[in-house]
């Protein structure tokens, strides 16, 4: 009976001694802690209000950012109301984009960049033509600079009023032109809020969304990243 019991307390003992020695996913490293989940892909974005939200909404669930979230990324918003390609609001701290890209007032992350977003240009609406694109380009090519293997891409303003005549639209056309010239992708907004009938859930000044339009464009975002080619990871209908 004690052969039997010493036998059976050896193979326990060579059982437990393989568990121990077998490598898994979760095992400590050599230092005896557990390795460090790989980050995922960061989007910066620099925007306007559309990007940082307010009222009620929080930044990390704006159209802007929730929508790059969808699509597989880490958004980093640095986007503040009242400001644009030449619209700033100094008097805040908060300049114009190329402005505040010369200034430092941007909190930029220096690794793991792989998508930068350029959103705006609704503020800019009463300055001409020439001096849009010339900002616009200004901050495109900044923004080249400093991440020069990250793709790029252009967002619109909304055109809330859905009038086809609307300055935002005309706004629209002067940064398509610019991304064209800058080799980044365009993504035109300016038809979302009628397209998706969003004119109900914006707040009383007409420009800003409440939670649940938030919650409505996100997607629409993160579809037309995908259809730009510049997702991190595909829609969840396609997995």
């Amino acid at each position: 009976m004690q052969v039997i019991w010493l036998g059976v307390l050896a193979l326990l003992v060579a059982a437990l001694a393989a568990c121990a020695s077998a490598p898994n996913a979760t095992s400590p490293g050599p230092n005896g802690t557990a390795p460090a989940a790989k980050p995922g892909p960061i989007a910066l974005v620099i925007g306007d209000s559309q990007a940082n939200a307010g009222n009620d909404v929080p930044t990390s669930a704006s159209w802007v950012s929730h929508g790059l979230a969808q699509a597989g990324y880490v958004p980093r918003i640095e986007g503040y109301g009242g400001t644009g390609f030449l619209k700033g609001r100094p008097q805040d701290g908060h300049h114009s984009y190329p402005e505040s890209l010369r200034k430092g007032v941007y909190a930029l992350p220096e690794n793991n960049v792989d998508l930068v977003v350029v959103q705006g240009g609704g503020n800019d609406v009463k300055y001409p033509d020439g001096r849009i694109e010339a900002a616009a380009s200004d901050t495109v090519e900044t923004l080249k600079l400093k991440y020069p293997d990250a793709r790029l891409a252009v967002v619109s303003p909304l055109n809330q009023s859905g009038d086809p005549a609307s300055r935002r639209v005309e706004v629209s056309k002067i940064l398509a032109n610019v991304a064209e010239q800058q080799d980044a992708a365009f993504i035109d907004a300016t038809g979302w809020v009628a397209e998706n009938r969003l004119a109900r859930y914006l707040y009383e000044d007409g420009l800003h969304l409440k939670p649940e339009g938030h919650d409505i464009l996100a997607p629409v975002f993160a579809e037309a990243l995908h259809d730009a080619g510049i997702t991190a990871v595909a829609p969840a209908n396609e997995r």
